[in-house]
């Protein structure tokens, strides 16, 4: 991408003119090519791509540049590879429930709602992450260790409850990945919901809508008053080094703001809690009828499911 982007970017400046990173260090993509200190910068949301007459990716000139040039990847490797608060299913199963590893931290009775639906139909499941951090980051995401653990345990298909998780891992693996959206439309789980939402798309989901295609089933209408924001801050790692876009985007949102603000991340839900946003829904939540308050008791939640016991 870095070298397709210098040879037919045509300095439109659309991607600077939406991008508040962009816009930060005075950019567009082609300029960027060349900022490898700016590499860990980038919210890699996708929103430069989405309006780029070229197709041209700040994600994938992120990406190269942090593969080329890795840095202070090996604590995200140590504790994201081999998840230290992981909990792997403990017998064989044609069909795996994957909840990666925010849903249990951030909305621990949705995934135990969902752990008991998937229990009924002989399903088990998994606490694990999908490798994300470690991959975006350009350290050396180990994808085998869950290839493994599926080969190990005759998987065949994977439901992931994170759309991070799905639009990673469908890419990634050899088995048959879908999102928890189809799997419960699939099998006429969930009830609709009543409210119309205002939705906050997931960066992972924005643009091909896959996911959504299926919680369209369970809603009757919706609104988009969050179309301008393009990450909840979370993407890319960028975070903690762009507190100014942080404040920025927070303030946005609040601005923004309409009766709710409906997720299918429990990662948007998180940040949107510590924001101090108000009425935060989750589609799994509300269609499963658990409709549970995004949790900030993180590390106790997860350390609950890390010891969760799996039925034989």
């Amino acid at each position: 991408m870095i070298e397709k982007t210098r040879l037919e970017c045509i300095d439109c400046n659309l991607c600077k003119k939406n991008c508040l990173f962009l816009q930060k260090y005075n950019m567009n993509l082609k300029e960027f090519t060349y900022k490898i200190d700016l590499r860990y910068r980038c919210f890699m949301c996708g929103k430069c791509k989405s309006v780029c007459p070229k197709d041209l990716s700040g994600t994938e000139i992120a990406f190269e540049l942090r593969k080329s040039q890795p840095e202070n990847t090996l604590k995200t490797e140590f504790l994201k590879n081999d998840y230290k608060f992981k909990n792997l299913p403990k017998r064989k199963t044609d069909t795996l429930l994957f909840l990666g590893c925010n849903y249990p931290g951030f909305y621990p009775k949705t995934s135990e709602k969902l752990i008991d639906i998937c229990k009924k139909m002989g399903i088990d499941f998994s606490v694990d992450c999908c490798k994300k951090p470690v991959y975006e980051q350009g350290g050396n995401a180990k994808f085998s260790n869950i290839e493994n653990m599926l080969e190990h345990n005759n998987t065949k298909t994977l439901i992931c409850a994170c759309p991070n998780c799905y639009h990673l891992l469908k890419r990634k693996l050899n088995v048959n990945v879908i999102s928890v959206f189809q799997f419960l439309y699939e099998n006429g789980i969930g009830k609709k919901i009543k409210d119309t939402p205002s939705i906050f798309f997931p960066c992972s989901d924005r643009y091909s809508r896959e996911i959504f295609q299926f919680i369209l089933h369970y809603i009757d209408g919706y609104n988009e008053p969050y179309k301008k924001i393009n990450c909840c801050g979370l993407g890319g790692g960028a975070k903690k080094y762009e507190e100014d876009i942080i404040e920025e985007t927070k303030k946005m949102l609040h601005k923004a703001w309409e009766k709710n603000i409906y997720t299918y991340c429990s990662s948007c839900s998180g940040i949107f809690k510590t924001y101090g946003l108000k009425n935060i829904k989750n589609f799994l939540s509300e269609i499963l009828e658990v409709h549970e308050e995004v949790s900030l008791n993180y590390a106790k939640n997860v350390l609950k499911y890390k010891f969760k016991r799996h039925t034989k």
